[in-house]
């Protein structure tokens, strides 16, 4: 019988006389994946080659493991056979990185063990230490000063608005003392997080071409307080994704975002709240023609399946940064614990949106696939390309669409620059096809008899021009010739428009032109 080739999870050694360097192996392993199995009596090339298996064996196997592996493990050793041939299988696994093996360290690198970096075993003891006392908790080196007041007012105010917080803001140190975010005189680092101006960029943007990421369309990186950084997060993707305009009689127009605002604003909440901040990369949100994605460091904590939630079978609410999760509960700008994720399900459902959750590398990534109902639609900042939304305003309080001005698009990073690997030319996701909707937004922009602003652009273009070819439509309205195709083809389902020419050569012409003008 042949067991395979050695891998990051699996170690072969021909006999036992080779028990230290086994050792070695386990500990590696360990630091890298968690768990492991390591085979006795099998070679190199996975072969069964078979050794003596005693019971004496197998204990001397369990004392070596429990004298040479720190902290302790408690592994199955069992003896196997095949064809007459012993062999022994040891599984292990352990959760309390970093583990030693005779106080050295290492780490698995594709099946062999290297020595432990010393740069990577300060980021593990860091890792244990948030095991124990977890990170938002641990004192910050930042001061009171740093605090930004008018930010902590909003959030007072807004908790008094709720009934969750019961105290009137007195100062920035009152307050925070007050919610528990100052320990031993100094600022925890969820007060940090929240409250203060991060030192480092805590969110990147960007438009992207293709999910290659080979076509820049726009790029920002910003800096902020938690609550600033969700509202640029929140605004760029509203401003950079299409809506609907609804005019329905003499009536003002209604605008129906492409993405519902309330899982938008539930996903970044998520992202923040959440995320590993032992990792120093940013949140990261990048805007495609079939998807928004927006990325945080740091899978779900050990016990939480993303699929679950979205299922609705799990509402539990555990967090690494509970300090945190708690602090914004207060002021509701998280719902109950738990109820997060069934609600951006719910809301996308309504809106026919398809999301999923998937483990990048390093991180969480949240995925909407964008609605091809939408796909005839202006972008939301008026501009004819989705880029030029100009200077995404800044926050003060809640709106995220309140004024001021970006500070922070200079442009010289894209937000691809973080861990998310999949960069391969086809959405890792999505599999190259974004699902189309089956919710209830049709494939018509408007009711019967009115017409959207990027159709009405169309018809103008049509009035003034005689004929049109799709480019030339793409051009005005800022879509991709893939959705001013379609748009020309839904005038001309609605009677409005003709089309003439083969396909290659097609040209599109007003119906009744004396009507529009």
């Amino acid at each position: 019988m042949n067991l395979g080739q050695e891998n990051e999870f699996v170690e072969f050694k021909k006999t036992t006389s080779e028990i230290k360097e086994g050792m070695v192996s386990i500990a590696a392993i360990l630091n890298k994946h968690g768990r492991g199995e390591l085979y006795f009596g099998v070679g190199n090339g996975g072969e069964v080659l078979g050794q003596d298996v005693s019971e004496t064996t197998l204990r001397q196997l369990g004392q070596a493991i429990a004298t040479s592996i720190k902290p302790a493990i408690y592994p199955t050793i069992e003896a196997l056979e095949d064809g007459g041939r012993g062999y022994i299988r040891v599984a292990f696994s352990g959760f309390e990185a970093p583990y030693a093996c005779k106080g050295k360290y290492y780490i698995r690198v594709a099946d062999t063990d290297v020595q432990m970096s010393q740069e990577e075993l300060s980021r593990m003891f860091l890792y244990a230490r948030a095991r124990e006392v977890p990170w938002d908790q641990w004192e910050s080196s930042r001061p009171v000063a740093d605090v930004d007041e008018a930010e902590l007012r909003a959030y007072i105010a807004r908790g008094n608005s709720c009934g969750r917080i019961r105290f009137s803001y007195a100062g920035a140190e009152n307050a925070l003392s007050r919610l528990a975010l100052i320990r031993n005189g100094k600022l925890t680092n969820a007060a940090e997080v929240l409250f203060c101006p991060s030192r480092s960029v805590g969110l990147k943007m960007g438009i992207f071409a293709n999910h290659a990421r080979t076509e820049v369309l726009d790029m920002r990186q910003e800096h902020g307080t938690l609550f600033a950084l969700v509202r640029e997060a929140e605004h760029y993707i509203l401003m950079n994704t299409r809506r609907r305009f609804v005019i329905r009689g003499s009536g003002p127009r209604e605008e129906i975002p492409e993405l519902p605002p309330e899982a938008v604003r539930e996903v970044l909440y998520n992202a923040f709240t959440h995320r590993d901040h032992l990792s120093s990369a940013s949140v990261q949100v990048e805007i495609y023609s079939d998807s928004v994605e927006i990325t945080n460091p740091g899978w779900f904590i050990e016990g939480q399946d993303p699929a679950a939630h979205l299922s609705g079978e799990d509402n539990s609410s555990l967090s690494r940064n509970m300090l945190i999760a708690q602090t914004l509960h207060k002021s509701r700008d998280i719902e109950s614990f738990g109820t997060g994720i069934p609600r951006i399900r719910e809301a996308c459902q309504s809106a026919g949106i398809v999301v999923e959750y998937t483990r990048t590398a390093t991180g969480t990534k949240f995925t909407f696939h964008r609605n091809e109902a939408f796909e005839g639609e202006v972008p939301a900042s008026s501009g004819n390309d989705p880029a030029s939304s100009g200077n995404a305003p800044t926050s003060s309080g809640n709106d995220p669409a309140s004024s001021g001005n970006d500070p922070a698009s200079s442009g010289n990073d894209p937000a691809s620059s973080g861990n998310d690997p999949a960069s391969s030319g086809n959405d890792p996701v999505s599999s190259g096809n974004a699902p189309t909707s089956s919710g209830n937004l049709s494939g018509d922009a408007v009711e019967e008899g009115d017409l959207s602003d990027a159709e009405k652009l169309a018809c103008a273009l049509m009035s003034e021009k005689g004929e049109v070819r799709s480019p030339e439509v793409a051009a005005a309205t800022g879509l991709t010739q893939r959705g001013a195709q379609k748009l020309l083809t839904r005038l001309v389902a609605r009677g409005l428009a003709v089309a003439d020419g083969a396909k290659r050569n097609r040209t599109y012409r007003l119906k009744n032109p004396t009507e529009f003008r």
